[in-house]
């Protein structure tokens, strides 16, 4: 077994990342989620969240979207709807979106349009704050 892994990170526009690593972690389905080098394959959905990787040269975190990863013991797949490094993340602008998506939650009703769009609004929102956060942890 060896103590480093293939990773590639997709939105639909770009590939974000592809090398090599020691350790990545993520929002799932389940919960936050990590990998080790020689982890047992499954597939599970991405939450919006925090991203973090483990490289020889440092940390890197971003903040995704929606999506999915593919995890086998010598590669992993992320596909996420969108993806920001931390250093493009304005924490107050983030903390005033999921301030008016959890107004719109309040005053809107769970079967309507606007509801789920506040709900993806406040999930990213949020997920923007717990990646910047997790860069300064």
């Amino acid at each position: 077994m060896t103590d480093r892994f293939l990773l590639s990170v997709l939105t639909p526009d770009t590939k974000i990342f592809d090398g090599s690593v020691d350790h990545v972690a993520v929002s799932g389905d389940q919960g936050e989620f990590g990998v080790l080098p020689g982890h047992y394959p499954y597939i599970t959905a991405v939450r919006p969240g925090a991203l973090s990787l483990e490289t020889k040269d440092g940390k890197q975190v971003w903040a995704v979207g929606p999506g999915f990863a593919q995890v086998a013991a010598e590669k992993v797949s992320i596909v996420v709807s969108s993806c920001r490094p931390v250093a493009d993340i304005d924490v107050e602008a983030s903390k005033q979106a999921l301030a008016q998506a959890e107004k719109v939650l309040l005053d809107a009703s769970p079967g309507d349009s606007e509801y789920a769009d506040a709900e993806i609004e406040a999930a990213i929102a949020l997920g923007e704050i717990v990646a910047a956060e997790r860069l300064q942890g």
